[in-house]
């Protein structure tokens, strides 16, 4: 795959905002918030953003699982706007923000900017050794057709190599996903890439995801998702460790596709799992020091950038794996998505 252009990865995702604020308690009081609490935040708590700002010193971060995922990419492949980002923000400072932070690290941004609807926006509250997560949705999750069906717009699909859409856009907008899944599955010199996001989609987008199955030449998620996905799929009953949820996910993905398919399943800080050729294999995790580790959640966020990086470069998937595992290991050192300012050295 060539590199060297626009456009070589292409992303689809639900935009946050991260806003980080070491905060006293009372601040958590006053918002009924708890230390370790990880919320939507209701229509009391839509004030703290402001009060946040106004009363600590916050750090942005450009976050969304996406967004995160294709941050990570861009820093590997180290060409301008190789990777381009889809989402929906809103016409206010906070998108100015997420946008502005996104292009600063090379990525071209192609956001919907929603008249009515704020930009959203994830408050990172920490109290000592705790961090509570209070989101707020409101654009992020209304992305439309409209926009994406804009011929500006779709020219990036059209040349787009890699179109990777996370399971949370497909429950967000799922006309949207279903019509890249179908333009860009099984299409020779493409790839549609779908992350299955989280357990609770598996429940409530079974059905999209099912009309998407076809069109799926990579499966990624973690050991909660994909077993979540075997559960509604009501796989056989003897099938109960995760090495023997894949193998059949991966099987009835091929039977549905009619040709082969990959699955990639991450345990954390044990191995790999992996579906390819018809075969299961596993990948043991480099381990991190633990008095290097800072922060875990983005993880799996970081491994998608990396393994897309190195499938965009033509890299067979072992070594799309361990870059992968290269690019988590980076990212869990620091305080959330944090790009490095020096080149990655994964390539020397």
């Amino acid at each position: 795959m060539d590199v060297f252009r626009q456009d070589v990865i292409v992303s689809f995702g639900i935009p946050l905002l991260d806003m980080s604020a070491t905060v006293d308690t009372q601040f958590l009081n006053k918002y009924k918030l708890g230390a370790n609490d990880s919320v939507q935040a209701n229509k009391f708590q839509s004030a703290l953003y402001d009060d946040a700002v106004n009363t600590y010193e916050v750090t942005y971060v450009a976050g969304g699982a996406a967004q995160n995922t294709i941050r990570v990419a861009q820093w590997l492949l180290g060409v301008p706007k190789a990777t381009t980002l889809f989402g929906c923000i809103g016409k206010d400072k906070f998108g100015d923000i997420l946008q502005g932070k996104a292009e600063q690290e090379g990525v071209c941004v192609c956001y919907e900017r929603h008249k009515e609807l704020a930009s959203g926006r994830c408050a990172v509250l920490i109290t000592d050794n705790n961090r509570c997560l209070c989101a707020e949705f409101a654009a992020a999750k209304a992305y439309s057709m409209n926009h994406l069906q804009q011929p500006e717009n779709w020219q990036h699909i059209v040349q787009a190599q890699i179109i990777y859409v996370t399971g949370y856009f497909l429950h967000s907008s799922p006309d949207c996903g279903k019509l890249l899944a179908e333009s860009s599955g099984n299409k020779e010199g493409k790839k549609f890439c779908f992350n299955l996001s989280a357990p609770y989609i598996c429940l409530e987008a079974m059905d999209r995801i099912k009309e998407i199955f076809p069109y799926i030449d990579i499966l990624f998620g973690n050991e909660a998702e994909v077993k979540a996905l075997g559960k509604e799929l009501q796989l056989k009953n003897d099938c109960n460790t995760t090495q023997e949820i894949v193998f059949q996910v991966g099987q009835l993905l091929e039977k549905q596709r009619g040709k082969p398919c990959t699955v990639v399943i991450t345990q954390g800080n044990k191995s790999t799992v992996l579906y390819h050729d018809s075969k299961l294999t596993e990948y043991p995790v480099v381990a991190v020091p633990p008095a290097c580790i800072v922060d875990t959640c983005g993880a799996g966020d970081a491994f998608v950038g990396g393994f897309l990086a190195k499938l965009a470069c033509g890299a067979d998937i072992p070594e799309c794996i361990r870059c992968g595992h290269y690019a988590a290991g980076k990212m869990i050192q620091c305080q959330g998505i944090q790009i490095p300012k020096e080149k990655a050295d994964f390539w020397t």
